[in-house]
């Protein structure tokens, strides 16, 4: 049975060679982001490992000393007891994060993605040789600046230039004289694409630490024979309580393991929920293969029966395809999975401006495991009711041609419709909010009707696709092919199945996208009371009072003539409420009495006396104080990054609105514990009759030496709120879009194996005067009719989907109102009829090329 099976397969292998391409692109996508993934975690483990080469040991703070916002310093005293016997070199570290150059063409800051922007203080020659002159000089006294050369590239700077450059603590751009730019050790420009500028050691610590002698952290390198666990050994007794020594290997580790748990977090989240959904796409494509090919072989397969073959052989010979089917794609998908790890590798590190040190790629055993595990187990488990079926084979079929009608539908409307009734029932529960179900509860019950609706799609089948067969089919071809994809609902219904889950998942991101869109410029249009917004770009991070423009800046703009009125909005997320860490709630403070604030943020009263915000008291919005528990007159205990607990009390609740819900109000004294003094948004109220644009660009010269800041109308706003949105939908729809080729090929498939099963009849037509046109013209219909089919489906399903996820966003305030976006729906039916067309191309070619005679003749 096994060189049955083996022969068979061979025999057959164009037919299965697309159920191979599923395989393929599901378990490849699958791979690659663990290859991805682990490729990133090699090159940064490398780049750690470059950075500290010839550190020995690494002195830095302790977790615990950094938990109240005020990192511990290390004096010039502390540092020089270090000096101890063995250590060959000894540095302190003054460095800081935020240090942003401008561009010296344009004025501009120089805006990275993703890598940070630093500033360090130098004596002279580094003793670790990770940085070096390569033209000019080392900066020797204050206002002298030595840059990198990527920062020279990004800034268009040379020696002897002036360089605005954003001092972070400082809160202010001042500028200096460039007199020398460094390259790393290996004559590289950059580490990892950041930016880097170099001060003298003195006027660093004045900027970075606002007094000269003191240092964050500091490096040591070990004489020779000296091991590295020796020299952390000596050295670690004599620090004080908030330091730690590490060796460099330590340090190293400690770093990868960070960055390591962050791209592990990217897998597990974001790629491999993608990853599933083209291999259950996959699983359609596959089951739909296995039963058109056992159909076909039918009396081959009873053949084997009449010579002795039992049901288990049958039924094993079956499953053996599979599992060589699944070996051969799995292998191939782990090689497309390596493949897609170095684009994807090439691609992010490209876009983010990120050189990292490796060429190579890193393949370990879990994408490997993966791949086999989940490429043969799919095949094999899509292949089992094919395989259980051909197992029932009669003998006595070998000796007549076997009609095969399909089978009533009865059965499988029935436990359709009771998956998708009790589902709808739970949606509206859910939705009314009745028995106080829940968002799980309304997950599940779209669950149960998305698989309601792809059981119940053949009995669909008849009267949706005969409806789009009227708008496609004319002639006689049309009408042929309208036929086709009736004559076997099951077939047509599981094809377009396979379409319906990327469709869906796509049209329901684009309700819930277009509610976004709908509610943030009705709240932003309805309910902020300015008439110029000032931002900060959150490209660094999120808020914690680090990033934005000071307060001195802020009242500037209130000095303009034309100003009646100007509000900062100071807000961070770095706190823990209730001893918890707080991963949720943004935490925000005004510069102006809060009733003014209320006023120009659009907030209604719904308890207490939110209008005033004296010392020690908070408020919020009634879904954050409902979902807490909290009650007007509760004390509430809350540590920022700075000060230790305090107890606030709550005065009073605003009504919820999606952009400030989930936010709690403290007064103003509370920034002095954010991370950082500056605000991230502002509200320009201008007085009546004065120039809109003018007093725009009067404001944006205030704000341009902060980097990050932009300034302009509400609409400004709304459209910074739309592109974050615009590029999530992006993401979201060329993440489906695999699954989606995947649903297409198997439209190809099935198109494909009909030829091959209506053979004889395709010679019929041709032998009755149906021309090869014709002919293409009725493969490609039936192709229309089951992409169309399947997209409506999706369309249908993904409104409800994302219709009631909009509606229980509503219900918590994250909305206000639902949108559907009725031109894009109509543009995936337009492209879903392309899509029919072109997968359609290569089964008509086939079927318009078969010579009459043998297709008349074909057994």
């Amino acid at each position: 049975m096994l060189r049955v099976s083996l022969r068979g397969l061979f025999s057959r292998k164009l037919r299965l060679a697309l159920a191979l391409v599923a395989i393929v692109l599901g378990t490849g996508f699958l791979s690659g982001a663990f290859v991805l993934t682990d490729t990133l975690g090699a090159r940064f483990e490398k780049l750690f490992e470059s950075i500290n080469q010839n550190v020995a040991v690494q002195v830095a703070p302790t977790e615990e000393s950094t938990e109240d916002g005020q990192p511990p310093r290390l004096t010039a005293e502390q540092l020089n007891r270090l000096r101890v016997p063995g250590a060959a070199a000894v540095q302190g570290d003054v460095s800081a994060v935020g240090v942003v150059p401008f561009d010296v063409r344009n004025g501009r800051p120089v805006t990275l993605y993703g890598a940070p922007q630093l500033g360090g203080g130098v004596t002279g020659d580094d003793p670790f040789s990770l940085v070096g002159i390569a033209d000019g000089r080392w900066p020797a006294r204050a206002g002298e600046v030595a840059i990198s050369r990527f920062t020279a590239e990004q800034a268009h700077a040379t020696v002897g230039d002036r360089i605005k450059v954003y001092l972070p603590r400082v809160n202010a751009a001042r500028e200096f004289s460039v007199v020398g730019v460094v390259t790393y050790s290996g004559d590289r420009a950059s580490l990892a694409g950041e930016t880097l500028v170099l001060f003298q050691e003195a006027e660093a610590q004045r900027i970075f630490y606002g007094r000269t002698g003191v240092s964050s952290g500091a490096y040591l390198a070990a004489a020779e024979g000296v091991s590295h666990k020796e020299l952390r050994d000596r050295v670690a007794p004599l620090l004080p309580a908030e330091f730690r020594a590490m060796t460099g290997e330590q340090a190293n580790q400690e770093q990868a393991n960070a960055v390591n748990e962050g791209l592990s977090q990217l897998t597990r989240y974001f790629f491999g929920p993608f990853a599933i959904i083209a291999v259950i796409v996959a699983v359609f494509l596959i089951f739909n293969t296995f039963t058109i090919v056992v159909a076909q072989r039918t009396q081959e397969l009873a053949l084997m029966r009449a010579m002795g073959a039992s049901w288990a052989q049958v039924a094993g010979s079956v499953l053996v395809e599979a599992v060589l089917v699944g070996l051969a794609g799995s292998t191939l998908g782990l090689l497309a999975g390596v493949g897609l790890g170095y684009a994807g590798t090439a691609l992010l590190t490209g876009l983010l401006g990120v050189e990292l040190p490796g060429a190579g790629l890193a393949v370990g055993v879990t994408p490997v495991v993966l791949a086999y595990t989940v490429g043969v187990l799919v095949t094999v488990l899509s292949a089992l009711v094919p395989a259980v079926k051909a197992s029932a084979v009669p003998p006595l079929a070998a000796m007549r041609e076997v009609a095969r009608p399909d089978k009533p539908l009865r059965a499988l409307s029935v436990v359709g419709a009771a998956l998708a009734v009790p589902g709808a029932a739970l949606v509206g529960l859910s939705l009314t909010g009745v028995g106080g179900l829940t968002l799980p509860a309304l997950l599940l019950g779209v669950g149960l009707v998305f698989l309601g609706v792809a059981l119940l799609s053949p009995l669909l089948t008849r009267p949706l696709a005969g409806l789009i067969g009227r708008a496609v089919g004319w002639g006689t071809s049309g009408k042929l092919g309208v036929r086709n994809a009736l004559r076997n609902p099951r077939r047509t219904a599981v094809t377009a199945a396979a379409l319906m889950i990327g469709v869906t998942l796509v049209s329901a991101a684009g309700v819930v996208g277009a509610s976004f869109k709908s509610t943030i410029e009705q709240e932003v249009t309805a309910t902020i009371g300015a008439d110029i917004v000032v931002q900060t770009n959150q490209t660094q991070g999120p808020p914690n009072g680090e990033t934005g423009f000071s307060a001195a800046a802020m009242q500037k703009v209130r000095e303009l003539p034309e100003v009646r009125r100007a509000l900062s909005l100071f807000l961070t997320i770095d706190a823990k409420i209730q001893g918890r860490t707080n991963r949720s709630l943004g935490i925000a403070a005004v510069d102006q009495d809060f009733a003014v604030a209320s006023d120009m943020l659009g907030l209604t009263r719904a308890d207490g006396d939110p209008g005033t915000l004296g010392e020690g008291e908070f408020v919020t919005d009634d879904n954050t104080a409902d979902g807490r528990g909290w009650a007007v007159g509760d004390q509430v205990a809350i540590a920022l990054s700075k000060g230790g607990e305090r107890q606030y009390r709550l005065v009073g609740t605003f009504k919820s609105t999606p952009l400030l819900n989930g936010t709690v109000f403290l007064p103003q004294s509370a920034v002095a514990d954010f991370a950082g003094p500056l605000a991230n948004q502002g509200y320009v109220d201008l007085a009546d009759g004065a120039d809109a644009t003018a007093a725009t660009a009067r404001i944006e010269q205030i704000m341009s030496d902060f980097p990050l800041v932009t300034v302009g109308d509400r609409s400004s706003l709304v459209d910074q709120f739309d592109s974050f949105i615009d590029i999530a939908l992006a993401i979201v729809v060329v993440l489906l879009g695999l699954a989606i080729l995947i649903a297409l090929l198997g439209i190809l498939n099935t198109l494909l194996l009909s030829i091959y099963e209506r053979t004889r009849e395709l010679g019929l037509l041709r032998a009755v005067g149906l021309s090869r046109f014709g002919v293409m013209r009725m493969v490609g219909t039936e192709s229309v009719v089951m992409a169309v089919f399947g997209c409506l489906l999706g369309i249908v399903v993904g409104l409800g989907l994302g219709v009631a996820l909009s509606a229980a966003l509503i219900d918590i305030d994250f909305l206000s109102t639902i949108a559907v976006p009725w031109v894009d729906l109509a543009v995936f039916v337009l492209l879903a009829a392309l899509a029919g067309v072109a997968a359609a191309l290569w089964p008509a070619w086939r079927a318009a090329k078969l010579d009459v005679l043998d297709a008349i003749a074909y057994e």
